[in-house]
C-alpha cells in the first residue's frame, strides 16, 4: 500500500519526502501560539489569547497526519531502520500530542492568557525544536562528517580494490555497476538506504520491501558479511559508483 502510494506520487512528478513539508503546519502553529501568547500576556490582549488557542487547535489537528506520513517516509526511504533520530522522534511526537491536548484544554473557553498556558506553549516550542533537530539529523546527518562509520573513506588503491572485490563478489550479480538488473528503475546507487551506513547495514541485514514484505534480495547476516566488509562495500558504492 505504501509503495503504491509513492508510485502514484512519482508518476505525477513528486519524488520528495512527504513528511518534511507537512511538519511546517504543526511547527508553525506552535511557534505562532507561543508568540501570540507572549504578546497577549504582555499587552493584555484577549483577542491574541484566542488566536494563540486557535494555533494550538490547528497544531493538534495537523499532528496526526504529520505523524502518519512521517512513518510512511520512514518505511519508504529508510526501510524501517531503527536509527537513533527515529528512536528520539517517536517519543517526542507522543509527548507533543500530550502537551498539545493539555494546552488545548487550558486555553479552551479562556479569555485571557495565563502563566500556565505560556509554560505549556513554551514546552511545545521546545518539543518541536527537538523534533526538528532530530529530523535534520535523519535527513542530513549522513551528508556531513558525523561519526567514523559514515566518514571512513577508501583512501588508497588497496582500499578501493578491496571494496571493488567485495562488491563484485557480493552485489554485482544483481547490481552491475550500481544498477539493478531485476528492477531497472530502482538502481542501487540512488537507493535511499544509502543515506547513512547505519541505514545501509540495517537494510542488508534484513531486506524489506517498502510495504514491509520480504524481497528477492537475500539477507546478509554478520557471519556471511562482517560489518567491516559491509563498510567497504558501502564506501565503494557512495564514493565510486555514485560518482560514476
Amino acid at each position: 500500500m505504501i509503495e503504491f502510494f509513492y508510485k502514484i506520487l512519482t508518476t505525477i512528478g513528486y519524488t520528495h519526502p512527504i513528511h518534511a513539508p507537512t511538519t511546517h503546519i504543526p511547527v508553525g502553529m506552535v511557534i505562532g501560539a507561543f508568540i501570540f501568547g507572549i504578546v497577549s500576556w504582555i499587552f493584555r490582549k484577549e483577542n491574541l489569547a484566542r488566536t494563540a488557542h486557535h494555533c494550538i487547535t490547528l497544531a493538534l489537528l495537523a499532528l496526526l497526519p504529520t505523524v502518519v506520513v512521517g512513518i510512511m517516509d520512514w518505511q519508504h526511504y529508510y526501510a524501517g531502520a531503527w536509527l537513533f533520530p527515529i528512536k528520539m522522534k517517536l517519543p517526542l511526537a507522543s509527548l507533543l500530542l500530550i502537551l498539545l491536548v493539555f494546552a488545548f484544554s487550558v486555553g479552551y473557553r479562556a479569555t485571557t492568557i495565563s502563566k500556565q498556558a505560556l509554560i505549556i506553549y513554551a514546552l511545545c516550542l521546545l518539543n518541536v525544536t527537538a523534533l526538528g533537530y532530530f529530523g535534520g539529523e535523519l535527513a542530513y546527518g549522513g551528508r556531513a562528517p558525523a561519526k567514523l562509520s559514515d566518514t571512513t573513506a577508501l583512501t588508497t588503491d588497496a582500499d578501493i580494490e578491496a571494496g571493488t572485490t567485495l562488491y563484485n563478489q557480493t552485489c554485482s550479480a544483481c547490481h552491475p555497476n550500481g544498477g539493478n538488473s531485476i528492477k531497472q528503475n530502482l538502481p542501487l546507487k540512488t537507493a535511499p538506504q544509502l543515506v547513512t551506513f547505519d541505514t545501509f547495514l540495517a537494510y542488508i541485514r534484513s531486506p524489506k520491501a517498502r510495504d514491509g514484505s520480504t524481497t528477492i534480495m537475500p539477507p546478509f547476516p554478520a557471519d556471511k558479511l562482517s560489518e567491516e566488509n559491509a563498510q567497504k562495500i558501502y564506501q565503494y558504492i557512495v564514493q565510486v559508483l555514485k560518482e560514476s
